[in-house]
């Protein structure tokens, strides 16, 4: 190497030395050149292995897994009509009474429960407030310490938000129910409110210890929720649930949870309350439904009258008569019955194929 070359790269590494020691002088800042706020962040959010740090405490279970636990918030999806308030009420319910709700139990007891209806009206919310009175084993005509409830219908997006975390700051609740999230900001396809709201439920949750359990509606046709809103509720949910109406029967199923995946369940309304189902898939539905069109129906080629088919199928599968009739509708529509000129029906003469076919 000539010496003009050696000259040059002597250079360079002086160089290179001071622009990287200026470069690390930069980044490493003292710990006054942050703010104060920002550095007590830091010294909060680190994670400490040296400290035993408990699993989150289980308020309401389907069996040994978690549903709804302390510092979480969870979310339940539907459309209208799906019976929502009523899945609310049984998991709420489960964290109230002592003997769980629906096939849902509360593993480390009751507390404290504050809903919060943004949505119905008085008469509405106060058969919820019944309802929750029955399940927990308490009067119907009294107030309770541990079953609050207020209405916000009447108020602006704006001020129920105050109110809503004023009544939490109140009354220091273990559960909250809060029946709709979206009634809370004006636009739920606004990204930069939707994120708001959720980070708001997130930081009310580990705050104070305790769990939200909120409504979101679902987009027509589908099972996702709604808007940026439902977008952002799912990426930071510990529990999302979809709820669909299937005539006297509410299927629910699992959209996400942050544990081990329970069985999809199911419940139905009985006495004003909701009460655990079977829960049937569709290609169970549809191997019932054949079954009890050939227990009804006479053999091929005898007929036999819409009123007295109808009458039959609600006797054999003991169901309502509006029921019967959309049963009896598909059973047609999918070529199960055939329908004469004259109004009567018959099996088809591939029914001996069918009778193979089903499960019995």
């Amino acid at each position: 190497m000539s010496e003009a070359t050696e000259k040059i790269m002597s250079e360079f590494e002086k160089g290179s030395e001071n622009i990287l020691g200026n470069l690390h002088v930069e980044n490493m800042q003292p710990d006054d050149s942050i703010d104060p706020s920002v550095m007590e962040a830091i010294k909060k959010s680190r994670l400490d292995l040296t400290k035993d740090i408990p699993d989150p405490q289980m308020l309401v279970s389907v069996g040994n897994l978690p549903m709804c636990t302390r510092g979480n918030f969870s979310f339940v999806i539907g459309l209208p009509g799906a019976r929502k308030s009523f899945l609310c009420t049984g998991i709420a319910g489960a964290f109230l009474s002592e003997n769980g709700c629906m096939g849902l139990d509360n593993p480390n007891g009751t507390g404290k429960l504050l809903w919060i209806d943004t949505e119905q009206a008085d008469g509405h919310v106060a058969k919820i407030g019944r309802r929750l009175h029955r399940i927990a084993g308490l009067p119907t005509d009294e107030n309770s310490e541990n079953i609050i409830i207020h209405m916000l219908r009447e108020y602006q997006p704006d001020f129920r938000l105050k109110v809503f975390t004023a009544c939490i700051n109140l009354y220091n609740p273990d559960f909250i129910v809060l029946d709709g999230v979206s009634d809370l900001i004006s636009d739920p396809n606004n990204s930069e409110q939707a994120t708001y709201i959720i980070n708001e439920l997130m930081g009310i949750s580990k705050n104070y210890n305790c769990h939200i359990l909120t409504v979101i509606h679902a987009n027509v046709g589908s099972e996702k929720a709604r808007g940026h809103l439902g977008s952002e509720a799912l990426r930071k949910c510990e529990t999302a649930i979809f709820a669909e109406a299937k005539c006297d029967v509410t299927l629910c199923k699992w959209v996400k949870t942050r544990d081990m995946r329970p069985d999809d369940f199911a419940f139905t309304i009985k006495e004003g309350l909701p009460v655990e189902t079977a829960y049937v898939t569709e290609s169970e539905k549809e191997d019932r439904l054949r079954q009890i069109i050939m227990k009804i129906m006479p053999p091929y080629p005898a007929t036999i009258s819409y009123t007295d088919m109808r009458a039959r199928y609600m006797q054999e599968a003991g169901v309502k008569g509006s029921a019967a009739e959309k049963n009896i509708k598909k059973a047609a529509a999918d070529g199960y019955i055939v329908k004469n000129q004259a109004g009567s029906y018959y099996l088809p003469q591939k029914s001996d194929d069918l009778c193979r076919e089903l499960p019995f």
